[in-house]
C-alpha cells in the first residue's frame, strides 16, 4: 500500500518573534519545514501533504517545484486533530500507512521513520507512537502506560497531575504512523476536553484504546532527532547537531577537515574524496566539489561546481563553474 505522510506547518511560531512563518526559518541552507518533508520522502512516502496555515503562501512556495509535495490550508487552526482532519477532507480520506511528523522538527531521521511504519505494518497497529526520553521532559506530553507495558494515552504536559510530571518521562515526539483506513474512519471522535479547548491528535491513542485497536510505541534511541525548534535559541542549538551530523558524514565517506566545528555544509552538497575544506567554508545549494580540493578558507560557494583538483581560498561566489 502507498504510504503517506502529511506534514504539521501551520503554526505561528511567536516565540519566534519574526514576521515570517516558524517553519520558513532555516537550518544551515534549507526552511526547517524541508528537512521534515526530506525525511519523509527518503522514508519511501509516496504522497506528501503540508498543513499550512499562518504565512501559507511563504510555506507554499517553499514547495512550489516539488511535484510529489501538496499543500492543505488549515484556515482556522483548532489544533493537531483538526489539522489532520483538513487533510482528510481535502483529499477524501487515506489509504495505507500514514505518517504524521511536524514542520519544525528537522532532526528525524528517514531511518526512524521507517522503524516506525515498519512497526506499524509488522503489528497491524491502528497507531504507532514515536517516543523519546529527553534529560528535562518538561513541556512535553508523556506517555501513560498499561501494566503490561502497552500504551493506555497520551498526557499533554499542562494536563498530567503534579505527580505525572515527577514520574512519567517518556514522552511523545508529536510523530506518529496511523493506519490510514482507520485514522480516515475515526479522526472525527476527537474532542475538546483539555486545558488548551483544542483537537489533540494525541488523543486518538486513548480513543482506539478504548476501542480496543492495536496501540503501541517506538522509543527513539537518539532523544536528539525530536528536538523541536520554538526559538531562535533552539535553531542553534539545532544547527550545530545537523552539521556537525553531515561533517561527520563527509569525513567517513574520506573528506578532511581542520576543525568540522567552522565548517557548514548543506543538505544537497557533494563533496568528493580526498577534499580538504579549511575554516570557515560554507557550502549551499547544490554545490558539488571534485576529488583532490583545497577549499579555504574563509569560502562561500552556493550552486557552485568546482572540478577534481582545484584550490579555492577566500572565494565568494553563486551559480557558476571552477
Amino acid at each position: 500500500m502507498p504510504i503517506n505522510a502529511i506534514v504539521l506547518a501551520a503554526g505561528e511560531g511567536t516565540r519566534m518573534k519574526s514576521r515570517h512563518p516558524k517553519v520558513a526559518h532555516k537550518l544551515l541552507d534549507k526552511p526547517l519545514v524541508w528537512w521534515s518533508v526530506n525525511a519523509a520522502r527518503k522514508a519511501g512516502a509516496d504522497r506528501i501533504i503540508v498543513v499550512v496555515g499562518n504565512g501559507a503562501d511563504e510555506v507554499r512556495a517553499i514547495f512550489e517545484h516539488d511535484a510529489d509535495v501538496e499543500c492543505v490550508e488549515q484556515a482556522q487552526r483548532l489544533g493537531t486533530g483538526h489539522a489532520v482532519r483538513c487533510v482528510r477532507d481535502a483529499i477524501g480520506g487515506f489509504v495505507g500507512p500514514t505518517v504524521v511528523l511536524t514542520g519544525d522538527t528537522p532532526l528525524v531521521r528517514a531511518d526512524t521513520i521507517r522503524d516506525l511504519i515498519d512497526e506499524t505494518r509488522k503489528n497491524h497497529n491502528a497507531c504507532t507512537v514515536l517516543t523519546m526520553c529527553p534529560p528535562n521532559p518538561t513541556g512535553y506530553g508523556r506517555i501513560r502506560r498499561l501494566e503490561d507495558g502497552s500504551v493506555q494515552a497520551i498526557v499533554e504536559h499542562k494536563d498530567c497531575t503534579p505527580e505525572e510530571q515527577q514520574t512519567l518521562t517518556e514522552c511523545n515526539s508529536g510523530i506518529f504512523c496511523f493506519c490510514g483506513k482507520r485514522l480516515s474512519e475515526n479522526i472525527d471522535k476527537i474532542g475538546t476536553n483539555n486545558a488548551q479547548g483544542e483537537y489533540y491528535l494525541t488523543d486518538m491513542v486513548s480513543i482506539y484504546v478504548e476501542m480496543g485497536e492495536a496501540v503501541s510505541a517506538v522509543c527513539a534511541d537518539d532523544y536528539s532527532e525530536m528536538l523541536g525548534i520554538n526559538s531562535r535559541v533552539q535553531l542553534a542549538t539545532a544547527t550545530k547537531v545537523m552539521q556537525l551530523r553531515i561533517n561527520e558524514r563527509l569525513m567517513s565517506e574520506g573528506v578532511t577537515m581542520l576543525d568540522p566545528n567552522v565548517v557548514w555544509v548543506g543538505a544537497e552538497v557533494s563533496v568528493g574524496r580526498d577534499t580538504e575544506l579549511l575554516p570557515n567554508t560554507m557550502l549551499w545549494g547544490t554545490t558539488t566539489i571534485g576529488d583532490d580540493c583545497v577549499i579555504g578558507p574563509n569560502t562561500q560557494l552556493t550552486n557552485v561546481r568546482v572540478a577534481n583538483g582545484s584550490v579555492v581560498e577566500q572565494t565568494a561566489t553563486h551559480d557558476t563553474t571552477i
